[in-house]
């Protein structure tokens, strides 16, 4: 019988989001998994709970003692006990590190893995279009001295086969949330009455336009206030607003809504794990806005059959913006233009005032197909096999 392959899986942190899909990797029947991590001490993100019960019997397949060193708690540059894993690792068929080119101990490690023979990818987000000549020249170096790199969405692997590298050495992994709760949960909130779940609304059956994450400048969340400032100043529609997390901008965001949009027509949450009650708010809004970067918050929304609208420079966005099919599961805006999100908002709940089950399966669909651990196991041991990409 073929011995089963054996994965690395370096990464910086254990984000809590990423629970499903490292448990799903320990127990994968393909393929003895080992992952390793340093500890969050820099940036509050809620991280996964190894000692909790679920993780016990994986626990001498888990290393949480990395060494990150961060310069001015923004830059990853160093991470202690890599290249020793690198070195002295037996039996590594496959080892996966962050692909940053800032992190200078990774390019130590992945000469040490060519050395040593062993196959090695990068993971992260390859080349955005937008870099400069010098940053360009760095970025691809660093991204050949792997045998293959994973990256987020497609838009990174075409950039980077127009920049020379081989498709069948790019594999499209995407991401991924809570995928297998989420989709338990898509039954029971059909029958849960909108004005129950939104009761701390004055009118809570209008639309109610939705965002979830860090309350930051980077998400220009006064563009989504003002937007509804903007339709509710017309006479044909009126919406709600719900605005969950916590952060930098959080008061300024309050005083203008309080300034601006009638009482009873928004809500501030707060900071929020708990999915049941995330995915309730989701599940039942109407439509996700997220006028800045939008990252994962784009998973969430179209994993509980929400659409989602963001702006269209894809240089300046998260990976995940490309799950949006534009008209079909939302909607993209022009960057910075507060007005075309307005007009297109406005279009959008004309043309959906309520949410149709063929709305929803369509969220559904692109999260049942790409943005689940099932996926992104396949994509691990076709990287272990030296298999060509799925996608």
């Amino acid at each position: 019988m073929k011995p089963k392959p054996t994965i690395h899986f370096t990464n910086n942190l254990a984000p809590h989001y990423m629970e499903p899909l490292i448990l799903q990797l320990l127990e994968s029947d393909d393929f003895d998994f080992r992952f390793s991590c340093g500890k969050n001490e820099n940036n509050g993100i809620q991280t996964i709970d190894f000692s909790s019960p679920k993780f016990q019997a994986h626990s001498n397949k888990i290393n949480n003692n990395i060494k990150n060193i961060w310069i001015k708690n923004k830059y990853l540059v160093w991470q202690g006990g890599v290249i020793k894993q690198c070195l002295f690792g037996k039996k590594i068929d496959l080892m996966i590190l962050l692909g940053e080119a800032q992190l200078f101990s990774n390019w130590v490690a992945a000469i040490v893995c060519r050395i040593r023979g062993i196959n090695i990818a990068f993971r992260g987000h390859g080349l955005y279009g937008n870099e400069g000549f010098s940053k360009k020249l760095l970025r691809t170096t660093f991204y050949k001295l792997a045998k293959a790199n994973m990256v987020y969405e497609r838009r990174s692997k075409n950039i980077l086969i127009k920049n020379g590298f081989k498709e069948n050495k790019i594999h499209v992994v995407f991401n991924s949330l809570n995928y297998y709760y989420q989709k338990s949960q898509r039954q029971k909130y059909t029958g849960v009455d909108k004005s129950d779940v939104f009761h701390f609304f004055n009118n809570p059956n209008l639309p109610v336009l939705i965002f979830s994450g860090r309350l930051t400048k980077a998400k220009k969340l006064e563009m989504l206030l003002e937007t509804c400032k903007l339709i509710n100043n017309t006479n044909e529609y009126k919406v709600n607003v719900l605005i969950i997390g916590d952060g930098e901008d959080s008061e300024n965001l309050h005083n203008f809504a309080e300034a601006n949009l009638p009482q009873g027509s928004f809500k501030f949450y707060g900071s929020c794990y708990d999915e049941e009650i995330i995915g309730e708010f989701f599940s039942k809004a109407d439509l996700c806005v997220s006028p800045g970067n939008v990252g994962l918050t784009a998973i969430h929304s179209l994993s509980y059959g929400t659409p989602i609208c963001t702006h269209n420079n894809f240089g300046n966005q998260g990976p995940e913006a490309e799950a949006i099919e534009d008209n079909v599961t939302g909607f993209y805006f022009e960057e910075n233009n507060v007005e075309d999100l307005f007009t297109k908002t406005l279009s959008w709940i004309n043309k959906n005032p309520n949410k149709s089950n063929d709305l929803i399966q369509n969220c559904y669909t692109i999260i049942d197909k790409y943005y689940n651990p099932g996926f992104q196991e396949k994509v691990f041991l076709n990287l272990a096999q030296k298999k060509a990409p799925i996608v």
